[in-house]
């Protein structure tokens, strides 16, 4: 079990020596992730694993906790994503290879024979990411219908009125 976290390392190399690495890491300290985050506080935790598997490439393998904390796009009030993944990654060196590899296997490409540590754990926590941020139906702290009750209705939202008769009065007001 490595003491200190590696900032690059040598994928190929942990796998042979079969190095573990756990610990946390401030999600603030991720750039890319903070920025999609309403809250960067708090820590991601990780246990994972280097190794050779059967066919002798190269993998990772264990698990990544974090709660994310993130702006609901319904209420605009934080909500919380907790995430757990457990990784299974294989480092090629070019896209060739990640295409024949297995669907258990997500492939990690790495430049340079080196990749940097907190990146990985960066890209796994922002491929967890939902498109829309909401908290589940029902339980926003703003019900929906309370968020459309003091606008006023515009002419054209009159039941039963045709939506282009505004246009038609519009027209009518040039002419």
């Amino acid at each position: 079990m490595l003491k200190r976290l590696p900032d690059r390392l040598d994928p190929w190399r942990f796998a042979d020596l079969g190095n573990e690495v756990s610990g946390q890491i401030p999600l603030d300290s991720m750039p890319r992730l903070r920025d999609c985050l309403l809250d960067p506080a708090g820590t991601a935790s990780f246990e994972l694993q280097f190794a050779r598997d059967e066919r002798r490439r190269a993998i990772l393998t264990g698990w990544l906790k974090a709660e994310l904390t993130l702006e609901c796009q319904r209420c605009l009030e934080a909500v919380t994503l907790p995430v757990e993944i457990r990784v299974s990654t294989a480092f090629v060196e070019r896209h060739e290879q990640a295409e024949q590899l297995p669907d258990f296997l997500d492939p990690c490409l790495v430049e340079d024979g080196q990749i940097h540590f907190v990146d990985l754990i960066e890209d796994e926590l922002l491929l967890q990411l939902p498109q829309v941020a909401m908290h589940e139906e029902g339980t926003c702290p703003v019900p929906l219908v309370e968020m459309f009750e003091d606008k006023p209705e515009e002419p054209s939202a009159q039941p039963g009125r045709n939506p282009f008769a505004v246009l038609a009065e519009l027209k009518g007001k040039k002419d």
